[in-house]
């Protein structure tokens, strides 16, 4: 195999040319009906946000002498709780400053969390109100500010599902233990405008010009942290004073660490009474966030087969320079036969509070841990005899208990930045298996800080986090939101459809921007009277949790063989899981029982066997980034024949169930006579307004009119940006954004460029150039063959067309453009990684030589230019 590999290697992309489109020309935005009417109607829309906020500021100031008559700690001065709802297509939420607002968070169709800034009146607000309904110059915006809400109304923008249904059984006196988000990016949300230089400008006069605003960017920054430090010493003053005496759980040294901290927030785990709760929630004015703990649960366990023999099988440690993966898990079983030579033993930890000694699997029936460990070395099945080299070291990072849960001292985004640091600063571990996920739907109001700390980690770092989409269970509601198989099936609802339910969505943190996520699909399809499978082999588990993730992103990316459920025909139906359609895994036997068993199904068992071909990725691209090993699993996966056969129609389903399908290792670390896969190699990062194009020549024996070859082209882009918690679109939640496109027929790659970004600043409804392929996908969710997704949504994009032969041109090019997210700073660039590949779909039709040999020939033409310049 390896010498397959080296056989058929990827070939590198060429960077053709760049360039960077011009600073946008400001100019009218579009607006709504209701702006439109408001400004027909001056007196009354004025005279209403005007009675609005005067109710506001006598409300607040009630509170405020009540609160001085209760002894309850005083709050942030000249800050006072709003919330608005705007013209969302109109109206920049950053504008308000402009108004004395700082914006807290942002929420969908126009909703605003904010709070005065040094203002306790909002005089600013108040004058623009004035001026709207005098029809002066300086209040025409108000008419895109469409309402001022009621401060009751709070607790619905800011609490979790579980706690908003329970707001009014919060008891004063019991204990609650939550996780709060606080804003603290202050008025100072974006960087001044970097300086363009003018016409027969000196160059001393310029460079001052840039200088001042080097100054100005760094006073920003400086300004972020003393917010953030003086905003931490408020909200720990107020839920450690007398009246409540809370904690702030996780902090280290007094402080918040900085893993649970983000350039816009910091979050962290508290332990409060129910009326600092509430307290909280009505009235701090800088929180966005407030949510139970995620609880973790398995799927139900049933007694492991006790027929099966040790292993005689050997396994010999891994090269002293092999990749390393992080099990973040249960703990292992570190003797075990089948793992003991791969285990990095002195680098096994513990986070369980009072165990951090203790890094062995102790959950019972077999371990939890010690599965997915074994499943990162053996992905498909267990050797029983011989002896083979493990491809990785196996490290152990223990944070879930004896009974499997994640205690609730752990508030997640501290413990993996501790992880993180560890095994990533000090022993340079890159890939991370998290096979951990809450048992309720991930929430689509904000990015979770659970979430959000794997997407700045991975931002901070060149690491890749592997994880679970989560799973149902078999039966029994969990909270308000997740059903189990059993309930669906009992209501009627049949398979797969039930899987698209809301109550079926990823659970946390499976919706993370840049991680990996894994869903599970089933290995075998059972008939044995009275039961049968729900699910059938290669199609979707019966438990396994869908997409779409948070705005619409591709979730799970790919899927693995994690088992499936049967049920009989009892109403409601009996589920379980014999050894039938269970994944093969290794055992722990520290409670007795076999060394191997099939009696457990789960995501938890799926995601590992991606880690597994990550592993591989790392071993023989060593040099190469994480971002290229997410991108080369994603470019190497494919729908089953049965998804590939299905009606267009329902293949946004599919996409939702199974995302891009299953990884093929083959594929993703090497080629074959009939295919070919181009890669960037090193670091590339881009700008936001950048844009850079990759050239593909195409042979003439590819294209040949005489030869009707069907080739499937596919292309994944992957990328990282910083996060901002805040924000709720994942072009303000990501510092830069990007998206690739294709150049049109006989477009050369100096016209693409330049048409690429003439157009950048165009509305994304407009219609741009064609390109040469019918993407399945598209840049948008009606552009492809697939309608209602898109592949621009997420940091992961791939897209797939097969074509005709004769319908490819000499070349074509990919641009992948930047564009700006939160940070409008015009140096910021964020790194990523481009695959494009193609294969001839008959299998004995060679394409890699002929296409190897036209890159080279591209690339000696274009040195020869750039000589001659």
């Amino acid at each position: 195999m390896v010498e397959r590999f080296q056989q058929f290697p990827h070939i590198q992309l060429k960077l053709t040319t760049e360039g960077s489109a011009k600073p946008a020309q400001a100019g009218a935005r579009q607006q709504k009906p209701q702006t439109a009417a408001n400004l027909a109607n001056r007196q009354g829309h004025g005279t209403k946000l005007k009675g609005s906020l005067d109710s506001l500021i006598f409300d607040w100031q009630n509170i405020q002498e009540k609160r001085e008559e209760e002894g309850k700690p005083p709050l942030p001065e000249k800050a006072k709780p709003i919330i608005l709802r705007i013209d969302p297509i109109a109206f920049d939420a950053e504008d308000l400053r402009k108004y004395g607002i700082e914006v807290i968070a942002e929420l969908e169709d126009g909703y605003i969390i904010g709070a005065s800034a040094d203002d306790s009146e909002f005089s600013e607000l108040q004058k623009k109100i004035q001026k709207f309904i005098n029809a002066e110059r300086g209040g025409g915006k108000v008419a895109e500010i469409w309402d001022i809400i009621d401060g009751s109304r709070r607790p619905e923008y800011i609490l979790s599902p579980e706690l908003l249904n329970n707001l009014n059984q919060i008891k004063d006196e019991q204990i609650y233990i939550v996780d709060v988000g606080i804003s603290c990016i202050g008025t100072k949300s974006q960087f001044p405008d970097c300086p363009e230089r003018k016409p027969n400008e000196s160059d001393e006069k310029y460079s001052r010009r840039v200088n001042d605003w080097i100054n100005k960017r760094d006073s920003t920054y400086q300004q972020w942290d003393d917010i953030k430090s003086e905003r931490e010493d408020e909200f720990t003053d107020f839920v450690q004073s007398p009246e409540y005496q809370g904690e702030i759980l996780n902090t280290v040294d007094g402080h918040i660490p900085q893993s649970a901290k983000l350039p816009d927030s910091f979050s962290c785990r508290i332990q409060i009474p129910g009326k600092g709760l509430k307290d909280l929630v009505f009235n701090f004015p800088y929180i966005f966030d407030v949510s139970l703990p995620d609880e973790f649960a398995e799927l139900i366990k049933r007694e492991a087969s006790s027929d099966a023999d040790t292993p005689t099988f050997q396994l010999q440690p891994p090269d002293s320079n092999a990749p390393k993966v992080c099990v973040i898990d249960s703990g292992i079983q570190e003797s075990h036969v089948l793992l003991k030579a791969a285990i990095d033993s002195q680098n096994s930890r513990s986070w369980v509070p009072g165990e951090t000694y203790k890094t062995a699997d102790y959950v019972s029936n077999g371990g939890h841990g010690t599965r997915v460990a074994g499943a990162v070395l053996y992905p498909r099945t267990i050797p029983r005899s011989g002896n083979e080299k493990a491809v990785c070291w196996i490290q152990n990072a223990r944070v879930l208990d004896a009974n499997c849960k994640l205690p609730k001292q752990l508030f997640p985004p501290v413990i993996l930045g501790e992880i993180v640091e560890f095994y990533h600063a000090q022993i340079k571990t890159k890939i991370f298996n998290h096979s951990i996920t809450g048992v309720v739907p991930c929430r689509i109001q904000y990015m979770s800080a659970w979430a959000a700390a794997i997407d700045n980690l991975t931002w901070q770092k060149d690491i890749l986090f592997i994880v679970a989409a989560g799973n149902l269970p078999l039966n029994g509601k969990i909270g308000f939101t997740r059903l189990s198989v059993q309930e669906h099936l009992a209501a009627h609802r049949i398979y797969p459809d039930y899987l698209l339910e809301d109550s079926c969505r990823i659970a946390n943190p499976a919706q993370s921007f840049q991680a990996l996520t894994v869903g599970s699909i089933s290995p075998a399809s059972y008939h044995a009277l009275p039961y049968s499978s729900i699910s059938q082999k290669d199609k979707p588990s019966a438990f396994s949790c869908s997409g779409l993730g948070i705005w619409y992103t591709i979730k799970p990316e790919v899927v693995e063989y994690g088992g499936d459920l049967v049920k009989d025909e009892g109403t409601p139906p009996d589920i379980a899981f014999p050894k039938d359609v269970c994944p093969e895994l290794v055992r722990s036997t520290l409670s007795g029982g076999p060394a191997i068993a099939s009696d457990k199904v789960g995501t938890s068992f799926a995601a590992p066997k991606v880690s597994h071909i990550a592993a591989r990725l790392a071993a023989e691209l060593p040099d190469e980034s994480c971002l290229l090993y997410r991108a080369l699993i994603v470019q190497s996966a494919r729908w089953t024949e049965w998804a590939q056969a299905e009606d267009n129609s329902k293949k946004t389903q599919i996409i939702r169930q199974m995302g891009y399908g299953i990884p093929n290792i083959d594929r993703a670390l090497g080629n074959f006579l009939n295919r070919i896969t181009l890669i960037t190699r090193g670091e590339r990062r881009i700008k936001a307004r950048q844009a850079h194009v990759y050239q593909v020549k195409l042979p003439e024996e590819l294209r040949s009119q005489g030869k009707a070859l069907e080739i499937l082209v596919e292309v994944t882009l992957s990328y990282k940006a910083q996060p901002h918690r805040t924000r709720r679109n994942r072009r303000k939640y990501l510092s830069t954004w990007l998206d690739w496109d294709c150049s049109g027929k006989g477009e050369d790659p100096k016209r693409f460029l330049a048409r690429i970004l003439k157009e950048y600043d165009a509305p994304e409804d407009t219609e741009k150039g064609e390109g040469i392929f019918k993407w399945t996908l598209g840049k948008q969710n009606n552009h492809g063959i697939i309608r209602d997704v898109s592949r621009s949504a997420g940091t992961l994009q791939k897209d797939w067309t097969v074509v005709k032969s004769f319908e490819l041109t000499e070349a074509f090019s990919i641009a992948v453009v930047g564009h700006e997210g939160w940070n409008n700073d015009p140096e910021a660039s964020v790194p990523y990684s481009l695959v494009v590949s193609f294969e001839a779909i008959q299998a004995n039709i060679p394409i890699y030589a002929p296409l190897v040999q036209a890159q080279v020939e591209t690339q000696v033409q274009a040195e020869v230019e750039i000589q001659s310049l």
